[in-house]
């Protein structure tokens, strides 16, 4: 039974996503009783009539945290990889693939192969080649994905596995996409991913998140109900996305947006946990292997190849309309991938032309010209299309926008102005290109400090209570009918003592301590 009453809880109050509010008090502690996955009344001294009790203690509760963009596949096998994140170059990425491939040719190594994440090429002095990785890895396959999962470095005995030829430096784009779908034949993948799944499903409990809009590619529509069964942590709400050479398939066997799993356990209101999401549809590149859909060319200083002075636009406006226009009429809202203005403006018109419904990912950078800023801005909000932002790649991303879109930093991640333009806002964390830490996502939404001390457009902050509004999956503050979806932290994460200092309120965030995490009335009590 998973009917439970939690005693002496204190219901954090915040609005809608909007302008800032005058501050709610936080009242009195009350109960809260979950019955059949939903939050069935509110008050003091309920009777439990037979459900669990778990004490709160003044705690203070909040709905369920949800991370709106993540890849848990890449998350999961992330752990096993080598952590290249503060590799300076490629110099420095090539001393440790010689040390880990040496141990998988002496039997010490866990896997049978080299793999690495986090690799920026945006932030090297030069572009490396698989003949570097060959000279140090000798016939060990090595597989290196970007810090933006955009672009791969993998070594020739890798590409052989995967079948291919002629590659001379690191993939990036379609090509390296459609690679990475084929991962599984690198020895070792499959089980770094396998023993991630628990470890990070752990790590979601213990951060509060009870939900994800996951964004990695499955191979069938009851693939998660089995990833599920990976470990004996409580699942979270998942809505797994399917991209578009699959949809039509998903379509014929009964799916659409919102359409239970496969295989799915269901909560004691009958309720699916595990859920089809949207089509996902990726309309550019990134930031970082300098292939997002830009209006105006990128410097010629960086020696874009000829064809891609703009970045790459992976599909035309027309056909992005018809797909979407095509993928309604089936029940599937959209996600599109738009993190250059052109591929922003390219995303909002399909949205506008189609009727579909949906979120724009990213959202990076805007239109130049406040005018063209707010136009824009004001026709995702009446065309009802939501924006998925990450608030987190601010801290990845400062040191190079200047250089690779010179100029455009006041236009970058302009959180502020898609409140006030009455955007529906959702934080996520991209991950593992960011941490999956909704706090973290939070308090840099709030403060845009950046590591070496400087705040990045502050006039694009949000407030924390904004913040937490736009990380709990379009609910209210906890009360009768909600999900029975509950963290309980050990403050306020809205109104903390610091008052609306930025920094202040980004530090509360980041010192919130969750106590414990409940999905659909099943409880795990962190402390």
């Amino acid at each position: 039974m998973a009917d439970l009453l939690i005693r002496d809880a204190r219901i954090v109050r915040f609005g809608p996503l909007g302008p800032p509010a005058r501050p709610v008090p936080v009242g009195e502690p009350v109960d809260l009783l979950i019955r059949r996955g939903r939050v069935a009344a509110v008050g003091r001294g309920l009777d439990p009539g037979g459900a669990r009790i778990l004490q709160a203690e003044g705690a203070h509760a909040i709905p369920g945290l949800w991370d709106a963009h993540a890849h848990l596949d890449l998350e999961a096998a992330r752990a096993a990889r080598l952590d290249l994140s503060p590799a300076a170059g490629p110099e420095d990425v090539l001393v440790r693939v010689r040390a880990a491939a040496e141990a998988v040719a002496a039997g010490s190594a866990p896997y049978a192969s080299v793999q690495g994440f986090g690799f920026r090429l945006s932030q090297w002095p030069r572009t490396p080649t698989v003949g570097e990785l060959d000279e140090v890895s000798g016939g060990v396959p090595v597989v290196l994905v970007s810090g933006d999962v955009h672009s791969g470095w993998l070594n020739t005995a890798a590409l052989r596995i995967l079948g291919l030829r002629g590659v001379t430096g690191p993939m990036s784009e379609e090509p390296w996409f459609a690679a990475l779908n084929r991962l599984d034949r690198i020895p070792g993948t499959a089980a770094m991913r396998r023993l991630g799944y628990r470890r990070v499903m752990a790590a979601m409990r213990e951060r509060g998140v009870c939900g994800v809009v996951d964004m990695a590619r499955q191979t069938a529509p009851g693939e998660w109900p089995l990833r599920a069964g990976q470990g004996d942590v409580p699942l979270p709400r998942i809505r797994a996305a399917v991209y578009g050479d699959q949809w039509e398939e998903w379509s014929r066997a009964g799916m659409r947006t919102g359409a239970a799993l496969p295989g799915s356990p269901r909560d004691e209101g009958g309720e699916p946990l595990l859920v089809q999401g949207p089509l996902k549809i990726i309309a550019d590149g990134s930031m970082g292997t300098m292939t997002a859909h830009l209006r105006d060319p990128y410097p010629a200083a960086l020696g874009r190849p000829p064809g891609r002075e703009h970045g790459v636009a992976s599909i035309g406006r027309e056909e992005l309309t018809d797909l979407m226009r095509q993928a309604a009429a089936a029940g599937f809202e959209t996600a599109v991938h738009a993190i250059g203005d052109a591929a922003v403006e390219d995303a909002v018109a399909a949205f506008e032309a189609s009727g579909a419904r949906g979120r724009i990912e990213h959202a990076q950078l805007l239109p130049s010209g406040s005018r063209v800023e707010r136009s824009l801005l004001a026709r995702i909000a009446r065309a009802g299309v939501e924006v998925s932002v990450q608030p987190a790649h601010l801290l990845d991303d400062w040191s190079a926008v200047g250089r690779i879109w010179p100029g455009a930093s006041p236009r970058c991640y302009a959180f502020a102005d898609m409140v006030s333009a009455g955007i529906g806002l959702h934080l996520g964390s991209d991950a593992p290109v960011a941490p999956l830490d909704p706090w973290l996502a939070m308090a840099v939404a709030v403060s845009r400090r950046m590591p070496d001390g400087a705040v990045w457009s502050p006039g694009q902050r949000m407030t924390a209570e904004q913040a937490l509004a736009a990380s709990v999956d379009g609910q209210g503050p906890v009360g009768a009918g909600s999900r029975g979806d509950i963290v309980l932290v050990d403050r306020d994460p809205v109104h903390g003592p610091e008052g609306d200092l930025p920094d202040g309120a980004a530090g509360w965030l980041r010192a919130t301590r969750v106590l414990a995490t409940v999905v659909a009335g099943r409880d795990t009590v962190l402390s």
